[in-house]
């Protein structure tokens, strides 16, 4: 029997949210099941086609830095824990879906680059210029398609 000092840290859902972020996170998860059943019933080009379609509706809304951080950070982490593929184009599915419900303009891009392995293809969604979804890679990248303003 270990005391209570000894417990090795908890390593679940709890010590990746703050408080305040476990509403962006079920947000995420909700979103990202969403996507997934959209990828596993639609071929790419049909996804594609929806990403790039113009969103319904007026778009009044904006997205402040602290909400565009909070929602980058819940699809980044949560789609690091599903137990399915949850890569870019599902990310980028899923906060289009999640920012076209808050009224939010988006732009998606698709890009692509060269290595050693051959070449990567990438999708990326940005608010006001701030990549939402994408991470790091979207620097290495050269975007071959652009929508503007979602």
């Amino acid at each position: 029997m270990t005391a209570p000092g000894d417990r090795p840290p908890r390593r679940g859902w709890r010590r990746v949210f703050e408080p305040g972020e476990l509403r962006a996170a079920l947000d995420a998860f909700r979103y990202l099941a969403r996507a997934r059943i959209l990828h596993a019933r639609f071929p790419a080009s049909r996804l594609i086609e929806r990403l790039r379609a113009p969103a319904d509706g007026p778009r009044p809304a904006r997205l402040d830095a602290d909400s565009r951080e909070r929602m980058r950070r819940a699809l980044m982490a949560v789609s690091r824990r599903m137990p399915w593929r949850s890569d870019c184009m599902i990310q980028s599915l899923a906060a289009r879906m999640w920012l076209d419900r808050l009224g939010v303009p988006c732009a998606f891009r698709l890009g692509a680059a060269g290595g050693p392995e051959g070449i990567a293809a990438h999708a990326w969604i940005e608010v006001d210029g701030h990549v939402v979804t994408g991470g790091r890679a979207v620097g290495r990248m050269a975007a071959f398609m652009e929508t503007n303003g979602g």
